[in-house]
């Protein structure tokens, strides 16, 4: 940064150079004054800065408050995107002697190397190293929270549509508290289900494939999960519908496998502690 116009000539603007001023304008609702921040763009990054840009930019540091440009010998044209928004990464870290694979959300890569350093140094106890980091498959990510035991009858009477999924987690429950310690929970796996869905409204309908990851003792469990959370979905659409005034017709929801396999994922990081590393 400079404000010096000897060294900007010939050089080249490194940041774009704003002018910035404020509004002000009264609420309806509440009548109180609310400024906002207005941005005029006055040189692009880039920019050569010969004679007549020189001049330009004396001219604003006198009538638009502009203190300091900062300038580079490098013209740098390109910028990274910036991202806002959650999507499934897949990391490696060796742990110690043991090699750990991760599932998480993050907006980039540099943002996914945040998150891993923070939960691991959270979660674990030795060295690690951060080996791989690769955006992984578009997909909706579910975890298994309700217990399991190793004839599951509850999970296929829930599939058959025999028992409703509140008194699906009752009889889990209850078989778990009625349960000894030979009966101990399987262990969980990450599920990667190509899912086709059907949403059926009076004679029409409407299909689509989804990918989900679901982790979770079974491939039937995982269909009952993915089921339950398109219901949930559905519900919520219908809540909000109601709350803006506007009518919903709610479908039936019907969910076949087109493929499903294991993957190698060995803990999947809440999408809860990633959104705490939004910008």
């Amino acid at each position: 940064m400079t404000s010096d116009p000897k060294k900007m000539l010939n050089m080249y603007l490194a940041k774009r150079v704003l002018k910035t001023w404020e509004e002000s304008f009264i609420d309806e609702d509440t009548g109180e004054t609310v400024n906002i921040e207005r941005n005029e763009v006055l040189f692009d990054r880039g920019t050569l800065i010969d004679q007549d840009t020189l001049a330009k930019i004396r001219f604003s540091m006198e009538a638009d408050g502009i203190k300091e440009v900062e300038v580079s010998n490098q013209n740098r044209l390109a910028f990274e995107n910036e991202n806002k928004f959650l999507y499934p990464y897949l990391a490696q870290a060796p742990i110690s002697d043991k090699k750990h694979k991760f599932l998480l959300y993050a907006t980039g890569i540099q943002n996914a190397c945040l998150i891993l350093k923070d939960y691991i140094e959270l979660n674990y106890q030795f060295g690690f190293t951060l080996t791989m980091i690769k955006e992984f498959d578009s997909c909706v990510i579910l975890t298994d929270n309700l217990k399991e035991r190793k004839v599951d009858d509850a999970s296929l009477a829930y599939l058959k549509n025999e028992i409703t999924m509140a008194e699906y987690v009752d009889k889990m429950d209850d078989e778990t508290e009625d349960s000894d310690e030979e009966s101990k929970p399987n262990e969980k796996k990450f599920y990667q289900i190509e899912t086709k869905i059907t949403f059926t409204e009076g004679e029409n309908e409407d299909e689509r494939v989804q990918t989900f990851v679901v982790n979770t003792f079974n491939v039937d469990r995982a269909m009952m999960l993915i089921t339950h959370y398109l219901k949930n979905k559905e519900d919520e659409f219908e809540k909000q519908a109601k709350e803006k005034g506007h009518e919903f017709r709610k479908r039936e929801i019907h969910t076949a496998i087109e493929s499903a396999k294991p993957i190698p994922v060995g803990r999947f990081i809440p999408k809860e502690f990633s959104m705490a590393y939004m910008e």
